[in-house]
């Protein structure tokens, strides 16, 4: 299944339930009967008819609307970048080159990122996703200062995997591992290789970011307590069923950290829950541009319920301060 039909099929699975879920609460709330027209009966026995008090807000959200700040900067931890020969995960492409997807990034705010290649992401062979990586490689060096690599690997090519991840850290600097995705080139989590990948990372102290539905996130946070693991997506093909076990499992194990990206931070309520219970500090700003647009996050986290200083953390701070961590 393609990226394209896997992101279709889930966002019709939620849009059903969405579905359901509504029919059947309008189906169980009795209609209000229509208001009779002309003038309101007298009930009032000679007394004047009381005027009903303005309504007012819950007290957490009285006061004066907040200022709108400047735009806050942004640090996008999930960047999938398109490949040197224009290809680009987009169902109507617009940003084929490198430099149509840098130039999306600056109108939507985001000043640094993540990137990997969707050449690694597609690899069927070593080959390619070591040329991926490379291309990654030719990017962050002529953009400097502005875009961090990461490496993609395919664990399937496990001694070929191995030697890139090593190479990505020495030669290139790169500190990130992923997002690996196991549906595109089909992998379980659980295979013997897989387990010899997160030992080179962990070894090479660095970030593994991998993409999961519940029972592989469950399995790969029980089995590596000693990785630093991001996951993507607040969500994942279950929507509501999964999303709180999902944030729930990331705040009680402190090597984690979630991204924004992809579905579930855009339910309103969701970012919140997240802050809460996680903490500020290891939610990271993530936009899975360029499928998905960054402006949309950057929207989401600026609207919140939260305070400046957690908006900052989300937007930027959090990734720095977990970079400072696998720099050194």
């Amino acid at each position: 299944m393609s990226i394209f039909h896997h992101h279709e099929h889930r966002r019709r699975q939620f849009l059903k339930k969405t579905f359901c879920f509504l029919s059947g609460t309008f189906a169980a709330s009795p209609r209000p009967a229509p208001a009779a027209k002309g003038p309101r009966p007298d009930t009032s026995h000679g007394e004047p008819h009381p005027i009903p008090p303005e309504p007012q807000a819950p007290a957490s959200r009285q006061g004066p609307v907040p200022k709108r700040h400047e735009p806050t900067a942004v640090f996008d931890a999930h960047l999938h970048c398109p490949t040197e020969g224009g290809h680009v995960w987009q169902w109507y492409p617009v940003t084929r080159t490198f430099e149509e997807f840098v130039g999306y990034l600056d109108r939507t705010g985001v000043e640094r990122g993540i990137i990997n290649s969707v050449r690694c992401q597609e690899a069927k062979t070593p080959a390619e996703f070591i040329a991926g990586n490379r291309e990654v490689a030719r990017y962050v060096e002529k953009y400097k200062g502005r875009f961090l690599g990461a490496c993609v690997v395919n664990p399937l090519f496990i001694d070929e995997a191995l030697r890139e991840i090593e190479d990505c850290r020495r030669q290139f600097g790169f500190v990130w591992v992923g997002e690996l995705c196991n549906y595109m080139p089909p992998f379980e989590y659980t295979i013997k290789e897989f387990e010899s990948l997160v030992d080179q990372v962990v070894k090479n102290n660095m970030v593994l970011d991998v993409h999961t539905e519940l029972t592989e996130m469950e399995y790969i946070i029980k089995k590596f307590p000693q990785a630093t693991i991001v996951f993507p997506h607040f969500g994942d093909g279950h929507e509501y069923d999964h999303i709180f076990k999902r944030i729930d499992l990331v705040a009680q194990n402190k090597n984690c950290y979630l991204d924004t990206s992809g579905y579930g931070h855009d339910r309103v309520g969701m970012l919140e829950y997240a802050v809460k219970t996680i903490g500020a500090d290891r939610v990271l700003f993530g936009s899975d541009f360029s499928i998905n647009d960054p402006g949309t996050v950057i929207a989401r986290i600026k609207n919140a319920f939260l305070t400046e200083e957690q908006k900052r953390k989300i937007f930027s701070e959090n990734l720095q301060s977990l970079l400072k961590k696998v720099q050194t």
